[in-house]
């Protein structure tokens, strides 16, 4: 399956396939503009940005773990670190007393953190906009003096810690301050984590280089991840990008995956040319077992029978019946494969509410 790991390997996905869930949907208690920011209303994502731990490494015959699971695994970790190494800083920063307190001009609370992560002078503002809405300002401080942001956005507060959002991390200042992770461009995060029951994120990279990349080549893509507690989930990811060099214009890498917890899971995937003749190149499906190790496989590639045969039932898999992979018809101009119920889940939270410019605004707060 060489023609699909390296398709998929250029390209960054998120999945995190083992997520924990908690949390509930209480409403939140009345408060004034002008009453201090409290613990409760700093977001803690947890379970959203967790690390999987048991990301299995390729392989291509039943018996052995699971190709498309595998490379899920791997690509959503490098993506979810990408967010998570920004929104540590709030957690650390936002230990104790903020180093200031007080209200704006214009009669809003704001508190304001400032402490050295990793060698950097990060200050960590919060502003509370509306009764629920708090508005976010992660900065970094360059050699030069100058506060650079890293991360910005909306936090919906639907319950202590928990509600939905739409953050945006600024990779062109986070790789300048840190040399990582790396790339130029930047991430937009939406997330819903109030249900107890349910919980779901959206990652989009957008006009993202990565600084090692020889061809410096731009691209946007992005993934779904619907989170069912204690049963499992449904995951999508469409990458973007100049990926073969023997084809013109762009070509979209998509990825589904359906996984239940104890069981097992499916995933299907296809590579889909974008070019002035659209058209789908290939797709590939497979099934695993509550161990991770492959039960079925099948692509419509002939000349890779040899390496990676076509073996194994695939008409249903831990319960699930097959997958059809996202073809050019489902691929938007931003390459997104979106999730309908995310879209259900993140309206709800509040996260849909929340436009790019409010995303993006990064006004020093409290100063």
């Amino acid at each position: 399956m060489k023609w699909l790991r390296y398709t998929l390997s250029s390209l960054v996905f998120s999945s995190a396939l083992a997520l924990a869930g908690c949390g509930g949907n209480p409403e939140p208690e009345p408060v004034n503009s002008t009453d201090p920011i409290v613990d409760e209303e700093i977001v803690d994502l947890g379970d959203l940005l967790a690390q999987d731990p048991d990301a299995a490494a390729a392989a291509e015959v039943i018996g052995d773990p699971a190709t498309l699971l595998a490379e899920g695994k791997k690509q959503g970790d490098k993506a979810r670190s990408d967010v998570a190494a920004v929104m540590s800083f709030i957690k650390e920063a936002a230990q104790g007393e903020p180093a200031r307190k007080g209200v704006t001009a214009d009669g809003r609370a704001y508190a304001q953190w400032v402490k050295t992560i990793q060698g950097v002078e990060i200050t960590f503002s919060a502003v509370r906009m509306t009764q629920d809405r708090l508005r976010y300002l992660v900065q970094g401080k360059a050699t030069d003096g100058a506060k650079k942001p890293l991360l910005t956005g909306i936090f919906v507060k639907k319950g202590p810690k928990t509600g939905g959002g739409r953050f945006h991390v600024n990779l062109t200042n986070v790789s300048d301050l840190y040399n990582a992770p790396g790339a130029d461009g930047s991430v937009h995060f939406w997330f819903a984590n109030h249900k107890g029951d349910k919980r779901g994120r959206r990652i989009a990279y957008v006009n993202v280089v990565r600084r090692d990349d020889p061809q410096m080549q731009k691209v946007n893509y992005g993934a779904d991840l619907v989170r069912l507690v204690g049963v499992g989930g449904r995951f999508r990811a469409v990458g973007v990008g100049d990926v073969s060099a023997d084809l013109p214009g762009q070509e979209a890498i998509g990825l589904r995956i359906l996984w239940k917890g104890g069981e097992g899971g499916r995933a299907a995937a296809a590579v889909a040319s974008l070019g002035p003749n659209p058209k789908l190149l290939g797709t590939a499906h497979e099934c695993w077992d509550k161990d991770g190790l492959r039960t079925a496989y099948k692509d419509d590639n002939p000349n890779n029978n040899a390496m990676n045969p076509d073996e194994g039932d695939l008409a249903m898999c831990a319960g699930f019946a097959e997958e059809a992979p996202p073809d050019q018809g489902n691929v938007s101009a931003d390459g997104q494969d979106t999730d309908p119920e995310l879209d259900a889940l993140l309206e709800e939270s509040g996260a849909m509410d929340i436009d790019v410019a409010e995303a993006d605004a990064a006004d020093a707060i409290g100063q």
